[in-house]
């Protein structure tokens, strides 16, 4: 599946265009690369921390908590380089993620995040979850094309006030201001 950019933009003249926008973005990654958790989150880089501000399963991961940033890999790949990052196994997960521990307990072994770059700098990523070995470089190059309606997504989250908007699916839920790890 390819993303139909006339139909993301219908989508974004509608109320709740940020909610709609990410759903259509997790359907579409879901269908053309797979996801079995699919997340959002945002990022505050003057306080080394990023936000859930969209799941797809709340009792999982919900959204509202800040996670706080590590200068590593994934930093540099993605903040630093604008580039995705993925893992195909659960070992290398652990050597950038904290809650590598809760990733795999939840059967997940392998990540993929890609960036939502406005103004050349990362607002955002999509951030999927499969089991291991999925994340393949073919499947990271595939979901790039998914990129323009995931930063479609995070621009009108923005508009919206991104310290305050969630999103759960398409039911709207508040922000824990908690800090993981």
């Amino acid at each position: 599946m390819t993303p139909d950019l006339q139909h993301a933009f219908a989508l974004a003249a509608r109320p709740d265009a940020a909610r709609q926008v990410f759903a259509y973005a997790h359907a579409g990654l879901a269908e053309s690369v797979g996801s079995l958790l699919t997340t959002a989150s945002v990022y505050d880089l003057a306080a080394m921390r990023s936000r859930r501000v969209w799941t797809d399963d709340a009792a999982a991961y919900p959204t509202g908590n800040f996670k706080r940033l590590e200068r590593n890999r994934y930093y540099e790949t993605v903040i630093e380089g604008r580039r995705p990052f993925s893992s195909t196994t659960i070992e290398q997960i652990a050597t950038v993620f904290f809650d590598h521990e809760k990733i795999k307990a939840l059967g997940f072994e392998s990540n993929m995040n890609l960036p939502a770059i406005v103004d050349g700098d990362v607002f955002g990523t999509i951030n999927l979850l499969h089991r291991r070995g999925h994340y393949t470089a073919e499947r990271v190059a595939a979901a790039m094309v998914w990129q323009p309606v995931a930063t479609l997504a995070f621009l009108l989250l923005a508009r919206t006030g991104s310290e305050t908007a969630t999103f759960h699916g398409s039911d709207a839920s508040p922000a824990a201001g908690v800090t993981e790890g």
